[in-house]
């Protein structure tokens, strides 16, 4: 018997916020060609990804489920979310988003999932939708990138939306988009901004939230971070001895950053062993969870291969069951 596969890193973009991203002549857009080729160009100086189905269409999601084994997806919109829609239609724009994503449960019988995203306008109006998506009952999270509002995670403006999160126990999937050291990485296609770029902006967004000291303000908040934590797990044990022997980075926060870090779940879009490990190592199997990253990776046979490694239990901890505890999947 196949194993259940729940897939909580899934992207979705619909049709109507494709055209938004179109009229746009700043990235990130999407272009399109005499020939009707639509791309998504989200890195300064690409040519962008051909936007084909897989990126708005249900029934290529349903298609690419049932050819890995995913009985269940938790959907999020992706990147660059509502951040390019800032000022007062972005609240609007939010709740027409989230009503749509809180249709998907019904529309495919339950194999599909959404998660929420917030307005980029102020902190104040994300507060009062992530409350709305709370309690929306076929919405079971709430996508973020590493900056909301245009704030880093450890902004204490932030802390209003945090409160609210951490009150409704609205899980938190925290996503990469800005490129950490984008100069640095230039030159090499989109290898070096999505290889590298991606997951080093998820691990100073993970450490600024840290030493921040946002988890010993809301302990009780429920982040799941994208590909992994990002090199969190590799570099734990030099961020506590960078804390040790720093003053005013013990004066932020009391705990060591290890500590807190485990409290952060993390998805296994890793496609290795030894990176699977390493995250099992610091937060755990019973706080990992699989993706495939879809539509923007379309092969996730390595990170299957990774997680098969696992014991049995271990497998379906990180297969479904942290899935299904954290987003409080039906």
């Amino acid at each position: 018997m196949s194993p259940t596969i729940i897939d909580i890193h899934s992207h979705h973009y619909p049709r109507w916020y494709i055209e938004l991203l179109k009229a746009r002549t700043e990235i990130p857009r999407v272009t399109e060609d005499e020939a009707g080729c639509e791309r998504f160009v989200i890195f300064p100086g690409e040519e962008g990804l051909v936007l084909g189905g897989e990126y708005w269409d249900l029934s290529v999601k349903l298609a690419f489920m049932d050819k890995i084994g995913i009985s269940v997806t938790v959907l999020s919109l992706g990147n660059p979310w509502l951040d390019p829609f800032p000022g007062s239609s972005g609240i609007e724009l939010a709740r027409r988003l989230n009503s749509e994503f809180a249709t998907l449960q019904q529309r495919t019988n339950g194999r599909v999932v959404g998660m929420g995203a917030l307005p980029a306008d102020s902190v104040d109006a994300a507060a009062t939708v992530a409350r709305e998506i709370a309690f929306t009952d076929t919405l079971y999270g709430v996508a973020v990138g590493t900056r909301i509002c245009g704030r880093t995670l450890d902004d204490s403006a932030l802390d209003a939306l945090w409160a609210v999160l951490e009150e409704t126990r609205l899980p938190v999937f925290l996503h990469p988009h800005h490129i950490a050291a984008a100069e640095d990485l230039a030159g090499f296609g989109r290898s070096f901004p999505i290889g590298m770029g991606f997951p080093f902006e998820t691990t100073i967004s993970l450490a600024r939230l840290i030493y921040g000291g946002v988890l010993q303000k809301f302990p009780h908040l429920e982040l799941v971070a994208a590909h992994g934590g990002g090199t969190i797990p590799f570099l734990s044990g030099r961020l506590d001895a960078a804390w040790k022997s720093d003053p005013r980075a013990q004066d932020l926060t009391s705990e060591l950053p290890s500590r807190d870090l485990a409290k952060v779940a993390c998805d296994a879009v890793l496609y290795d062993v030894g990176a699977m490990q390493a995250t099992a190592s610091l937060v755990g199997t019973q706080r990992m969870a699989f993706g495939t990253d879809h539509p923007f990776s379309n092969d996730p046979s390595s990170t299957l291969d990774a997680v098969a490694a696992f014991d049995e239990a271990d497998r379906n901890h990180v297969l479904h069951e942290t899935a299904r505890r954290i987003f409080r999947l039906p």
